[in-house]
């Protein structure tokens, strides 16, 4: 006898369809919450490890300002030597009438275009070191170095972006030197080294001490030029102690459909506020961080 053949019946072909397509969603939507989730971890480490690394960089270079020069241990605009370059008077009367010194090289507030509705910082310190052979923050091997003063200006620059990213910038190092009886500082200005990538924001504060009182603030750069600028008596002088640096660093890559979450546009660096400038719809498919660090002078003990 021959048996019918048997097979599945329309209704059992469309119920093993309807479980095999909520099968094939389920893993779908796994897929894509787990490519979501790592992107955005993987944008997370990246300014994490851009911002920490670097400022860590740039941190080491910052507690040498001051090392060995000739202000006696004072960090102020007025005298030769200070670790920290505010004016013509922090070098030698050769050195003080190089071109645009005031107002290119020197340290200085709200000076470059930045990603915020204001403009960033520039810091500017010198040190003699103790090695006879040291690397500067651009790579350039210094020799004799015990007998030269060494100038590293840091400050944010323009780098190429690619088609639909916003504007980028880098935390750069201009470095250079001079030797006792020169006219110029050798090498500032001809080349540049990126220090930190992706950096939206740049900004200075400063940790000064009344000699008067021994009373400690915080102050701008420009804060601190005006309050000096009424004061004559050496003794009464607002010494810096240390420096309050903060960097506003962004993701190399976009967060994608989490980026409607990530509406942060206000951040505090070194105790001033910034606010990113351009469209919600550009910012928000980037992380960013606000990363602060106090340096402490170490090479002030003449302050106190």
């Amino acid at each position: 006898m021959i048996k019918p053949q048997q097979a599945f019946t329309l209704i059992e072909l469309m119920v093993a369809l309807a479980l095999g397509l909520l099968i094939v969603a389920a893993g779908l939507a796994v897929f894509l919450s787990s490519q979501r989730s790592m992107g955005l971890q993987s944008s997370l480490g990246g300014v994490q490890q851009n911002a920490n690394f670097g400022l860590s960089s740039l941190t080491h270079d910052l507690r040498h300002a001051n090392l060995n020069t000739a202000s006696s241990q004072y960090v102020n605009n007025k005298v030769i030597g200070s670790g920290i370059i505010f004016a013509k008077e922090n070098l030698p009367s050769n050195l003080q009438n190089i071109t645009d010194l005031e107002t290119k090289f020197v340290s200085l507030q709200n000076k470059d275009t930045d990603n915020t509705s204001g403009k960033s910082d520039q810091l500017t310190i010198q040190y003699v070191p103790v090695a006879n052979e040291i690397i500067d923050c651009e790579g350039n091997s210094i020799t004799s170095a015990q007998s030269k003063t060494i100038v590293q200006r840091y400050f944010l620059k323009e780098i190429n972006k690619p088609t639909g990213e916003p504007v980028s910038y880098s935390l750069a190092c201009d470095a250079g030197w001079y030797a006792a009886g020169g006219t110029t500082i050798i090498g500032l200005n001809d080349n540049v080294q990126q220090v930190m990538q992706y950096i939206d924001a740049f900004k200075v504060r400063l940790a000064v001490k009344k000699l008067e009182d021994n009373t400690l603030r915080y102050m701008t750069l420009d804060e601190y030029k005006t309050a000096m600028s009424s004061f004559t008596d050496p003794k009464k002088y607002l010494q810096v102690v240390s420096i309050d640096v903060g960097i506003l660093a962004r993701s190399t890559g976009k967060i994608g459909s989490d980026a409607s979450l990530n509406t942060q546009k206000i951040f505090k660096l070194a105790g001033q506020t910034v606010t990113l400038s351009g469209t919600d719809a550009t910012n928000q498919k980037y992380l960013r961080q606000a990363v602060n660090q106090v340096v402490a002078l170490r090479n002030t003990l003449g302050a106190s």
